[in-house]
Protein backbone atom coordinates (compact mmCIF):
# COMPACT_ATOMS: atom_id res chain seq x y z
CA UNK A 1 0.00 0.00 0.00
CA UNK A 2 1.18 3.61 -0.94
CA UNK A 3 -0.07 6.42 2.00
CA UNK A 4 0.91 10.17 0.94
CA UNK A 5 1.00 12.79 2.10
CA UNK A 6 -0.16 16.10 1.01
CA UNK A 7 2.95 18.61 -0.17
CA UNK A 8 2.95 20.76 3.02
CA UNK A 9 2.82 17.75 5.49
CA UNK A 10 5.28 16.08 3.93
CA UNK A 11 7.70 19.09 4.07
CA UNK A 12 7.01 19.66 7.06
CA UNK A 13 8.42 15.84 8.20
CA UNK A 14 11.06 16.34 5.67
CA UNK A 15 12.15 19.56 7.71
CA UNK A 16 11.84 18.00 10.95
CA UNK A 17 14.53 15.19 9.99
CA UNK A 18 16.72 17.44 8.71
CA UNK A 19 17.23 19.29 11.82
CA UNK A 20 18.49 16.19 13.30
CA UNK A 21 22.49 16.39 12.54
CA UNK A 22 23.11 13.22 10.94
CA UNK A 23 20.08 13.34 8.11
CA UNK A 24 22.22 16.07 6.67
CA UNK A 25 25.21 13.24 6.03
CA UNK A 26 24.57 11.07 3.15
CA UNK A 27 27.36 8.27 4.88
CA UNK A 28 24.80 8.77 7.98
CA UNK A 29 21.62 8.25 5.94
CA UNK A 30 22.87 5.45 4.75
CA UNK A 31 23.71 3.43 7.72
CA UNK A 32 19.82 4.58 8.66
CA UNK A 33 18.51 2.60 5.21
CA UNK A 34 20.50 0.10 5.77
CA UNK A 35 19.20 -0.71 9.59
CA UNK A 36 15.71 0.82 8.20
CA UNK A 37 15.86 -2.57 5.62
CA UNK A 38 17.15 -4.79 8.31
CA UNK A 39 14.34 -4.19 10.65
CA UNK A 40 11.82 -3.88 7.47
CA UNK A 41 13.11 -7.35 6.31
CA UNK A 42 13.08 -5.47 2.70
CA UNK A 43 14.71 -3.40 0.47
CA UNK A 44 13.47 -0.04 0.38
CA UNK A 45 13.22 1.56 -3.65
CA UNK A 46 14.31 4.78 -4.16
CA UNK A 47 15.87 7.17 -6.13
CA UNK A 48 19.15 8.87 -4.50
CA UNK A 49 20.03 12.34 -4.78
CA UNK A 50 22.82 14.69 -4.01
CA UNK A 51 20.78 17.36 -2.51
CA UNK A 52 19.88 16.45 1.34
CA UNK A 53 16.38 17.80 0.94
CA UNK A 54 15.83 15.76 -2.35
CA UNK A 55 17.37 12.36 -0.36
CA UNK A 56 15.59 13.19 2.38
CA UNK A 57 12.34 13.68 0.25
CA UNK A 58 12.83 10.03 -1.64
CA UNK A 59 13.36 8.66 1.32
CA UNK A 60 10.31 9.74 2.88
CA UNK A 61 8.61 8.42 -0.20
CA UNK A 62 10.10 5.03 0.54
CA UNK A 63 8.47 4.90 4.19
CA UNK A 64 5.56 5.45 3.03
CA UNK A 65 5.32 2.61 1.07
CA UNK A 66 6.17 0.53 4.54
CA UNK A 67 3.61 0.09 7.14
CA UNK A 68 5.50 1.35 10.10
CA UNK A 69 8.18 2.74 8.15
CA UNK A 70 8.48 6.27 9.00
CA UNK A 71 8.25 4.97 12.63
CA UNK A 72 11.16 2.04 12.87
CA UNK A 73 12.87 5.49 10.80
CA UNK A 74 12.67 7.16 13.90
CA UNK A 75 13.41 4.40 16.53
CA UNK A 76 16.69 4.18 14.30
CA UNK A 77 17.38 7.67 14.69
CA UNK A 78 16.28 7.37 18.55
CA UNK A 79 19.18 4.33 18.59
CA UNK A 80 21.81 6.82 17.10
CA UNK A 81 21.01 9.89 18.75
CA UNK A 82 19.01 9.16 21.75
CA UNK A 83 16.01 11.42 23.28
CA UNK A 84 17.26 14.54 21.67
CA UNK A 85 15.07 17.76 20.95
CA UNK A 86 15.37 17.24 17.38
CA UNK A 87 14.88 13.40 17.18
CA UNK A 88 11.94 13.88 19.78
CA UNK A 89 9.98 16.87 17.35
CA UNK A 90 10.60 14.53 14.38
CA UNK A 91 8.45 11.79 16.24
CA UNK A 92 6.04 13.93 17.06
CA UNK A 93 5.25 15.34 13.93
CA UNK A 94 5.37 11.60 12.25
CA UNK A 95 3.14 10.41 15.05
CA UNK A 96 0.44 13.36 14.54
CA UNK A 97 0.85 12.53 10.36
CA UNK A 98 0.51 8.69 10.77
CA UNK A 99 -1.13 6.46 13.17
CA UNK A 100 0.98 4.31 14.84
CA UNK A 101 1.21 0.31 12.57
CA UNK A 102 -0.81 -2.55 13.76
CA UNK A 103 2.03 -4.97 13.84
CA UNK A 104 5.25 -4.58 15.77
CA UNK A 105 8.46 -5.35 13.45
CA UNK A 106 8.78 -8.83 14.71
CA UNK A 107 5.41 -9.94 14.33
CA UNK A 108 5.61 -8.26 10.51
CA UNK A 109 8.59 -10.04 9.37
CA UNK A 110 7.48 -13.35 10.29
CA UNK A 111 4.00 -12.99 8.97
CA UNK A 112 5.65 -11.68 5.33
CA UNK A 113 7.85 -15.29 5.57
CA UNK A 114 4.68 -17.14 6.61
CA UNK A 115 2.85 -15.23 3.02
CA UNK A 116 6.20 -16.02 1.42
CA UNK A 117 6.18 -19.49 2.47
CA UNK A 118 2.38 -19.76 1.33
CA UNK A 119 3.07 -18.41 -2.26
CA UNK A 120 5.45 -21.13 -2.44
CA UNK A 121 2.94 -23.76 -2.34
CA UNK A 122 1.76 -23.41 -6.18
CA UNK A 123 -1.13 -21.64 -5.44
CA UNK A 124 -3.19 -21.33 -8.96
CA UNK A 125 -4.93 -18.19 -10.36
CA UNK A 126 -8.40 -18.88 -9.15
CA UNK A 127 -6.45 -18.44 -5.89
CA UNK A 128 -5.38 -14.92 -6.26
CA UNK A 129 -8.69 -14.33 -7.64
CA UNK A 130 -10.02 -15.22 -4.42
CA UNK A 131 -7.75 -12.15 -2.63
CA UNK A 132 -10.35 -9.60 -3.06
CA UNK A 133 -13.23 -11.48 -1.68
CA UNK A 134 -11.06 -12.34 1.33
CA UNK A 135 -10.17 -8.77 1.84
CA UNK A 136 -13.73 -7.55 1.71
CA UNK A 137 -14.79 -10.21 4.10
CA UNK A 138 -12.04 -8.85 6.58
CA UNK A 139 -13.25 -5.13 6.43
CA UNK A 140 -16.91 -6.08 5.80
CA UNK A 141 -19.18 -4.41 3.32
CA UNK A 142 -18.82 -0.68 4.19
CA UNK A 143 -15.09 -1.04 4.38
CA UNK A 144 -12.94 0.71 2.59
CA UNK A 145 -12.00 -0.74 -1.39
CA UNK A 146 -9.24 -2.81 -1.20
CA UNK A 147 -5.97 -2.54 -3.02
CA UNK A 148 -5.97 -3.05 -7.20
CA UNK A 149 -3.91 -1.27 -9.62
CA UNK A 150 -4.44 -1.13 -13.54
CA UNK A 151 -7.34 -3.87 -12.82
CA UNK A 152 -4.73 -6.37 -11.87
CA UNK A 153 -4.98 -7.80 -8.38
CA UNK A 154 -1.53 -7.64 -6.33
CA UNK A 155 -0.28 -10.17 -4.58
CA UNK A 156 -0.73 -11.33 -0.49
CA UNK A 157 1.77 -9.13 1.10
CA UNK A 158 0.21 -5.89 -0.77
CA UNK A 159 -2.63 -6.81 0.64
CA UNK A 160 -1.28 -7.63 4.36
CA UNK A 161 -0.21 -4.12 4.12
CA UNK A 162 -3.03 -2.23 3.44
CA UNK A 163 -5.15 -3.94 5.78
CA UNK A 164 -2.24 -3.14 8.74
CA UNK A 165 -3.70 0.81 7.84
CA UNK A 166 -7.26 -0.28 8.03
CA UNK A 167 -9.29 1.01 11.37
CA UNK A 168 -10.83 -1.22 13.49
CA UNK A 169 -14.55 -2.66 12.21
CA UNK A 170 -17.39 -1.98 14.70
CA UNK A 171 -17.08 -5.20 16.28
CA UNK A 172 -12.81 -3.66 17.26
CA UNK A 173 -11.23 -6.88 15.51
CA UNK A 174 -8.52 -6.22 13.56
CA UNK A 175 -9.57 -6.59 9.50
CA UNK A 176 -6.11 -7.88 9.36
CA UNK A 177 -6.44 -10.73 11.61
CA UNK A 178 -9.33 -11.91 10.14
CA UNK A 179 -7.94 -11.87 6.52
CA UNK A 180 -5.17 -14.23 8.13
CA UNK A 181 -7.57 -16.49 9.84
CA UNK A 182 -9.19 -16.94 5.84
CA UNK A 183 -6.14 -17.11 4.52
CA UNK A 184 -5.23 -19.95 6.96
CA UNK A 185 -7.51 -22.47 4.99
CA UNK A 186 -5.57 -22.19 1.39
CA UNK A 187 -2.19 -23.50 3.57
CA UNK A 188 -0.75 -26.68 4.04
CA UNK A 189 0.66 -28.85 6.44
CA UNK A 190 3.30 -26.98 8.48
CA UNK A 191 2.29 -23.59 6.88
CA UNK A 192 -1.16 -23.69 7.91
CA UNK A 193 -0.01 -24.59 11.58
CA UNK A 194 2.19 -21.48 11.68
CA UNK A 195 0.09 -19.18 10.71
CA UNK A 196 -2.64 -20.52 13.14
CA UNK A 197 -0.26 -19.95 15.51
CA UNK A 198 0.61 -16.16 14.47
CA UNK A 199 -3.14 -15.56 14.59
CA UNK A 200 -3.29 -16.94 17.75
CA UNK A 201 -0.75 -14.75 19.12
CA UNK A 202 -1.92 -11.93 17.84
CA UNK A 203 -5.57 -12.10 18.37
CA UNK A 204 -3.90 -12.84 22.22
CA UNK A 205 -2.06 -9.19 22.12
CA UNK A 206 -5.05 -7.54 21.03
CA UNK A 207 -7.26 -9.18 23.35
CA UNK A 208 -9.37 -10.47 20.66
CA UNK A 209 -11.50 -13.99 21.08
CA UNK A 210 -10.27 -16.37 18.19
CA UNK A 211 -13.98 -17.11 17.84
CA UNK A 212 -14.64 -13.62 16.47
CA UNK A 213 -12.40 -13.43 13.74
CA UNK A 214 -14.76 -15.32 11.45
CA UNK A 215 -17.26 -13.59 9.93
CA UNK A 216 -20.68 -15.14 8.56
CA UNK A 217 -19.25 -15.60 5.01
CA UNK A 218 -15.75 -16.85 5.87
CA UNK A 219 -14.08 -19.86 4.29
CA UNK A 220 -14.24 -22.94 5.37
CA UNK A 221 -11.43 -23.98 7.59
CA UNK A 222 -9.30 -26.20 5.41
CA UNK A 223 -9.74 -25.54 1.65
CA UNK A 224 -6.89 -25.23 0.60
CA UNK A 225 -6.22 -28.66 1.15
CA UNK A 226 -9.27 -29.79 -0.45
CA UNK A 227 -10.74 -31.27 2.91
CA UNK A 228 -13.91 -28.69 2.57
CA UNK A 229 -15.02 -27.37 -1.00
CA UNK A 230 -17.64 -24.07 -1.93
CA UNK A 231 -20.23 -24.52 -4.12
CA UNK A 232 -19.16 -21.95 -7.26
CA UNK A 233 -20.87 -19.87 -9.20
CA UNK A 234 -21.27 -18.37 -12.68
CA UNK A 235 -23.46 -15.19 -12.80
CA UNK A 236 -24.29 -13.69 -15.90
CA UNK A 237 -26.20 -10.50 -15.91
CA UNK A 238 -28.28 -9.05 -19.15
CA UNK A 239 -29.38 -5.31 -18.14
CA UNK A 240 -31.67 -3.61 -21.10
CA UNK A 241 -29.87 -1.58 -22.93
CA UNK A 242 -32.28 1.92 -22.53
CA UNK A 243 -31.25 2.78 -26.53
CA UNK A 244 -32.50 -0.46 -27.84
CA UNK A 245 -34.55 -3.00 -26.54
CA UNK A 246 -33.10 -6.08 -28.23
CA UNK A 247 -29.77 -5.47 -26.91
CA UNK A 248 -28.20 -6.11 -23.59
CA UNK A 249 -25.47 -5.22 -21.26
CA UNK A 250 -23.70 -8.12 -19.77
CA UNK A 251 -21.92 -8.29 -16.47
CA UNK A 252 -20.31 -11.78 -15.51
CA UNK A 253 -18.82 -12.94 -12.20
CA UNK A 254 -17.66 -16.33 -10.55
CA UNK A 255 -18.75 -16.61 -7.37
CA UNK A 256 -18.16 -18.75 -4.17
CA UNK A 257 -20.73 -19.10 -1.28
CA UNK A 258 -20.30 -16.35 1.35
CA UNK A 259 -18.41 -13.81 -0.79
CA UNK A 260 -18.15 -11.40 -3.57
CA UNK A 261 -18.11 -12.01 -6.97
CA UNK A 262 -14.78 -12.05 -9.28
CA UNK A 263 -16.06 -10.09 -11.98
CA UNK A 264 -14.90 -11.56 -15.50
CA UNK A 265 -16.12 -9.07 -17.33
CA UNK A 266 -18.41 -6.16 -17.90
CA UNK A 267 -19.20 -4.82 -21.43
CA UNK A 268 -19.96 -1.70 -21.76
CA UNK A 269 -20.94 -2.03 -25.30
CA UNK A 270 -24.87 -3.61 -25.63
CA UNK A 271 -25.05 -7.08 -27.19
CA UNK A 272 -27.49 -8.83 -29.18
CA UNK A 273 -28.97 -11.88 -26.83
CA UNK A 274 -27.73 -14.12 -29.83
CA UNK A 275 -24.38 -13.49 -28.96
CA UNK A 276 -25.02 -14.83 -25.33
CA UNK A 277 -23.97 -18.80 -26.00
CA UNK A 278 -20.90 -18.35 -27.56
CA UNK A 279 -19.92 -15.86 -24.87
CA UNK A 280 -21.12 -18.08 -22.39
CA UNK A 281 -18.59 -20.68 -24.04
CA UNK A 282 -15.79 -18.94 -23.91
CA UNK A 283 -16.00 -18.04 -19.80
CA UNK A 284 -16.40 -21.81 -19.72
CA UNK A 285 -13.69 -22.93 -22.24
CA UNK A 286 -11.16 -19.87 -22.04
CA UNK A 287 -11.38 -17.88 -18.70
CA UNK A 288 -8.54 -19.37 -16.32
CA UNK A 289 -10.23 -18.01 -13.78
CA UNK A 290 -13.45 -20.15 -14.38
CA UNK A 291 -11.77 -23.48 -15.91
CA UNK A 292 -8.69 -23.39 -13.24
CA UNK A 293 -11.38 -23.38 -9.94
CA UNK A 294 -10.88 -25.64 -7.60
CA UNK A 295 -14.22 -26.44 -6.86
CA UNK A 296 -15.65 -29.21 -9.59
CA UNK A 297 -19.31 -28.38 -9.79
CA UNK A 298 -20.47 -25.13 -10.84
CA UNK A 299 -23.88 -23.71 -10.87
CA UNK A 300 -24.77 -20.91 -13.62
CA UNK A 301 -26.58 -18.21 -12.76
CA UNK A 302 -28.43 -15.76 -15.79
CA UNK A 303 -29.51 -12.38 -13.96
CA UNK A 304 -32.81 -11.60 -16.00
CA UNK A 305 -35.27 -8.77 -16.91
CA UNK A 306 -38.96 -10.18 -17.04
CA UNK A 307 -38.49 -9.69 -20.53
CA UNK A 308 -35.99 -12.79 -20.53
CA UNK A 309 -36.98 -15.30 -18.43
CA UNK A 310 -38.84 -17.40 -20.48
CA UNK A 311 -36.76 -17.81 -23.30
CA UNK A 312 -34.58 -21.35 -22.70
CA UNK A 313 -31.30 -20.47 -22.00
CA UNK A 314 -30.38 -24.05 -20.56
CA UNK A 315 -31.08 -25.00 -24.21
CA UNK A 316 -28.11 -23.31 -25.39
CA UNK A 317 -25.61 -25.18 -27.29
CA UNK A 318 -21.88 -25.04 -25.55
CA UNK A 319 -19.10 -27.22 -27.00
CA UNK A 320 -15.75 -28.06 -25.35
CA UNK A 321 -12.88 -29.73 -26.99
CA UNK A 322 -15.58 -30.14 -30.16
CA UNK A 323 -18.62 -32.30 -28.22
CA UNK A 324 -21.53 -29.93 -28.22
CA UNK A 325 -23.70 -30.01 -25.47
CA UNK A 326 -26.79 -28.75 -24.44
CA UNK A 327 -26.18 -26.46 -21.18
CA UNK A 328 -28.61 -27.37 -18.96
CA UNK A 329 -27.35 -31.30 -19.24
CA UNK A 330 -23.73 -30.63 -17.93
CA UNK A 331 -24.63 -27.97 -15.35
CA UNK A 332 -27.34 -26.97 -13.62
CA UNK A 333 -28.85 -23.72 -14.86
CA UNK A 334 -30.99 -21.37 -13.20
CA UNK A 335 -32.64 -18.01 -13.66
CA UNK A 336 -32.78 -14.89 -10.97
CA UNK A 337 -34.97 -11.67 -11.08
CA UNK A 338 -33.19 -8.60 -12.26
CA UNK A 339 -35.83 -6.72 -11.37
CA UNK A 340 -36.37 -8.07 -8.11
CA UNK A 341 -32.41 -7.19 -6.93
CA UNK A 342 -33.32 -3.58 -8.30
CA UNK A 343 -36.04 -2.74 -5.98
CA UNK A 344 -34.99 -2.77 -2.44
CA UNK A 345 -38.38 -2.59 -0.95
CA UNK A 346 -38.74 -6.00 -2.61
CA UNK A 347 -35.98 -7.14 -0.30
CA UNK A 348 -37.23 -7.95 2.71
CA UNK A 349 -39.81 -10.60 2.07
CA UNK A 350 -37.34 -12.09 0.06
CA UNK A 351 -34.70 -12.38 2.77
CA UNK A 352 -37.49 -13.31 5.32
CA UNK A 353 -38.41 -16.23 3.08
CA UNK A 354 -35.33 -17.07 2.16
CA UNK A 355 -33.74 -17.46 5.86
CA UNK A 356 -37.10 -20.08 6.37
CA UNK A 357 -36.53 -22.30 3.48
CA UNK A 358 -32.98 -21.91 4.23
CA UNK A 359 -33.02 -22.74 7.59
CA UNK A 360 -36.55 -25.51 7.61
CA UNK A 361 -35.97 -26.49 3.83
CA UNK A 362 -38.01 -29.84 4.37
CA UNK A 363 -40.92 -27.81 5.61
CA UNK A 364 -40.98 -25.40 2.71
CA UNK A 365 -44.29 -25.64 0.64
CA UNK A 366 -44.85 -24.93 -2.89
CA UNK A 367 -48.24 -23.35 -4.55
CA UNK A 368 -49.11 -24.55 -7.64
CA UNK A 369 -51.47 -22.71 -10.22
CA UNK A 370 -52.46 -24.58 -13.44
CA UNK A 371 -54.39 -21.37 -15.32
CA UNK A 372 -53.41 -18.08 -15.49
CA UNK A 373 -55.44 -15.58 -13.93
CA UNK A 374 -56.92 -18.82 -11.10
CA UNK A 375 -56.30 -16.41 -8.79
CA UNK A 376 -56.95 -12.16 -8.17
CA UNK A 377 -53.38 -10.38 -7.57
CA UNK A 378 -53.98 -9.38 -4.08
CA UNK A 379 -55.45 -12.94 -3.11
CA UNK A 380 -52.82 -14.66 -5.08
CA UNK A 381 -50.02 -12.11 -2.83
CA UNK A 382 -51.52 -13.06 0.58
CA UNK A 383 -51.55 -16.95 0.17
CA UNK A 384 -47.76 -16.29 -1.01
CA UNK A 385 -47.16 -14.31 1.84
CA UNK A 386 -47.92 -17.57 4.20
CA UNK A 387 -44.44 -17.94 6.02
CA UNK A 388 -44.11 -21.76 4.99
CA UNK A 389 -45.14 -21.14 0.94
CA UNK A 390 -40.97 -20.89 -0.02
CA UNK A 391 -42.28 -21.79 -3.90
CA UNK A 392 -44.54 -21.12 -7.12
CA UNK A 393 -44.99 -23.70 -9.70
CA UNK A 394 -46.90 -22.51 -12.78
CA UNK A 395 -47.98 -24.51 -15.64
CA UNK A 396 -48.04 -22.16 -18.05
CA UNK A 397 -45.16 -19.32 -18.35
CA UNK A 398 -45.04 -16.01 -17.06
CA UNK A 399 -47.71 -13.36 -18.97
CA UNK A 400 -49.41 -15.98 -20.94
CA UNK A 401 -52.87 -14.50 -19.24
CA UNK A 402 -51.44 -10.64 -20.50
CA UNK A 403 -48.94 -10.03 -22.89
CA UNK A 404 -48.12 -6.89 -21.20
CA UNK A 405 -47.18 -8.49 -18.72
CA UNK A 406 -43.70 -8.99 -19.41
CA UNK A 407 -43.09 -5.35 -18.51
CA UNK A 408 -41.61 -4.38 -15.04
CA UNK A 409 -44.29 -3.32 -12.81
CA UNK A 410 -47.09 -4.89 -14.44
CA UNK A 411 -48.78 -8.13 -12.53
CA UNK A 412 -48.77 -11.74 -13.72
CA UNK A 413 -48.42 -14.53 -11.06
CA UNK A 414 -44.62 -14.45 -11.74
CA UNK A 415 -44.14 -10.80 -10.44
CA UNK A 416 -46.94 -11.40 -7.86
CA UNK A 417 -44.68 -14.18 -6.28
CA UNK A 418 -41.18 -12.16 -6.77
CA UNK A 419 -43.61 -9.68 -4.53
CA UNK A 420 -44.55 -11.60 -1.68
CA UNK A 421 -40.71 -12.56 -1.69
CA UNK A 422 -40.95 -16.39 -3.04
CA UNK A 423 -37.48 -17.23 -4.02
CA UNK A 424 -38.18 -20.42 -6.09
CA UNK A 425 -40.23 -20.10 -8.76
CA UNK A 426 -40.72 -22.99 -12.07
CA UNK A 427 -43.34 -23.03 -14.79
CA UNK A 428 -43.37 -25.16 -17.95
CA UNK A 429 -42.25 -23.00 -20.98
CA UNK A 430 -44.76 -24.24 -23.88
CA UNK A 431 -47.52 -24.73 -20.94
CA UNK A 432 -48.77 -27.57 -20.21
CA UNK A 433 -52.24 -29.11 -19.43
CA UNK A 434 -52.80 -28.08 -15.64
CA UNK A 435 -53.43 -31.87 -14.61
CA UNK A 436 -50.11 -33.16 -15.97
CA UNK A 437 -48.18 -30.38 -14.78
CA UNK A 438 -49.40 -31.20 -11.45
CA UNK A 439 -48.65 -34.66 -11.41
CA UNK A 440 -45.19 -33.83 -12.76
CA UNK A 441 -44.58 -31.21 -11.05
CA UNK A 442 -45.49 -32.50 -8.00
CA UNK A 443 -43.22 -35.55 -8.50
CA UNK A 444 -40.20 -33.43 -8.82
CA UNK A 445 -40.58 -30.93 -6.12
CA UNK A 446 -41.84 -34.32 -3.50
CA UNK A 447 -38.32 -35.59 -4.54
CA UNK A 448 -36.46 -33.75 -2.30
CA UNK A 449 -35.97 -30.49 -0.17
CA UNK A 450 -36.17 -27.36 -2.57
CA UNK A 451 -32.40 -26.24 -1.44
CA UNK A 452 -31.75 -29.16 -4.17
CA UNK A 453 -33.97 -27.82 -6.68
CA UNK A 454 -31.23 -26.57 -9.19
CA UNK A 455 -29.55 -29.90 -9.33
CA UNK A 456 -32.82 -32.00 -9.39
CA UNK A 457 -33.78 -30.20 -12.07
CA UNK A 458 -30.48 -30.52 -14.02
CA UNK A 459 -31.22 -34.55 -13.60
CA UNK A 460 -34.63 -34.21 -14.90
CA UNK A 461 -32.90 -32.50 -18.30
CA UNK A 462 -30.71 -35.03 -18.15
CA UNK A 463 -33.61 -37.55 -18.27
CA UNK A 464 -35.33 -35.86 -21.04
CA UNK A 465 -32.02 -36.83 -22.94
CA UNK A 466 -32.42 -40.53 -22.11
CA UNK A 467 -36.53 -40.65 -22.74
CA UNK A 468 -37.84 -42.06 -25.93
CA UNK A 469 -39.71 -38.76 -26.83
CA UNK A 470 -37.19 -36.47 -25.40
CA UNK A 471 -39.00 -33.29 -27.18
CA UNK A 472 -42.00 -33.97 -25.01
CA UNK A 473 -40.66 -34.11 -21.71
CA UNK A 474 -41.03 -31.70 -19.34
CA UNK A 475 -37.58 -31.76 -18.40
CA UNK A 476 -36.27 -29.87 -21.33
CA UNK A 477 -39.29 -27.47 -20.63
CA UNK A 478 -38.83 -26.62 -17.39
CA UNK A 479 -37.70 -23.23 -16.40
CA UNK A 480 -36.70 -22.45 -13.00
CA UNK A 481 -35.68 -19.10 -11.00
CA UNK A 482 -33.69 -19.97 -7.84
CA UNK A 483 -33.30 -16.94 -5.85
CA UNK A 484 -30.74 -16.95 -3.20
CA UNK A 485 -30.80 -13.90 -0.96
CA UNK A 486 -27.53 -14.65 0.82
CA UNK A 487 -25.42 -14.33 -2.61
CA UNK A 488 -26.42 -11.02 -4.19
CA UNK A 489 -24.44 -10.82 -7.09
CA UNK A 490 -22.42 -6.82 -7.66
CA UNK A 491 -23.10 -4.25 -7.81
CA UNK A 492 -26.24 -5.05 -5.83
CA UNK A 493 -26.31 -4.03 -2.38
CA UNK A 494 -25.36 -6.76 -0.04
CA UNK A 495 -29.13 -8.17 2.08
CA UNK A 496 -27.10 -9.07 5.00
CA UNK A 497 -26.31 -6.14 8.09
CA UNK A 498 -23.00 -5.37 8.13
CA UNK A 499 -20.94 -6.88 10.58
Amino acid sequence: MVRSLDVADQRRLVTALLQIDGMRVRSTRDLCITVLERGLGRGLELIRHEQDMHDVWQLVDACLTCPGGLHMLVDALWNFYGDSLSVRAARAVVDELLPEPLLDPAERRELYQLVHALEAQGLNAVYFGDLPGLYRNAVGPLGPLGPAQGGNVWGIRDFVAYLEEVPLGTDGVPPLLTFVTDLTAYAKGPVADALDAWTARAAARFGVERARLRRPGALPAGRGTGAAERDAYLVIECRPDGADFDRFLVTAWLQFAGEPGIMLRCDEEPLPLGRLPALVESLLVEDHRVTGREVPDLTIEFVLPRALVDRPFDQFQVSVAGLPRRLGIEYPVVLRSLDRLRHRALHHNWRRKWERLRDDPEHASVHVIGRPGEYGDERLFTLLSDHTTAGLALAFPPGAGDPGAAEPGAADELWVGLQAGVPVVVWCRDGRGPDGFDRDARALLDSGDLLSLPRRVRDLRRAAVLSDEPDEHLGLHLALIFDDADRVPEPYVRLEPPT
